[in-house]
Order: structure tokens, then C-alpha cells, then sequence
């Protein structure tokens, strides 16, 4: 299962939920790609599928 549908049914059972936004970095890093956006960090950064910190969460 993929982590975004994870973290979409988890969310509808209330055992998880998504992470504060933060503001971007300053400067912003090489490997930031701020077109890709994380539904667990509510920000650009990274696709919600490739996030550690939300597997980690899992």
C-alpha cells in the first residue's frame, strides 16, 4: 500500500495525523524540490510515497 493511502486511512481512523507546517528552509538546500509536495509535512519538500518521516511514523 503506498504510503499516502496510508496515511490517508490512518488519518480517517484517527491514529495518525499530519505534521505542523513548517516554513521553507533558508537558503534553501540543492536537493529541495519544491514542486513535490509531503500531504504528512503539508509542504513542498518531497512526494508523500518517499517520506521517511512518515513511514517511520507507520
Amino acid at each position: 500500500m503506498p504510503l499516502s493511502q496510508a496515511l490517508w486511512k490512518l488519518t480517517e481512523v484517527g491514529l495518525l495525523m499530519a505534521l505542523t507546517p513548517r516554513p521553507l528552509p533558508q537558503p534553501v538546500p540543492p536537493q529541495f524540490r519544491i514542486h513535490l509536495h509531503c500531504a504528512y509535512h503539508q509542504g513542498p519538500g518531497h512526494e508523500t510515497d518517499r517520506c521517511t518521516a512518515l513511514r517511520h511514523a507507520i
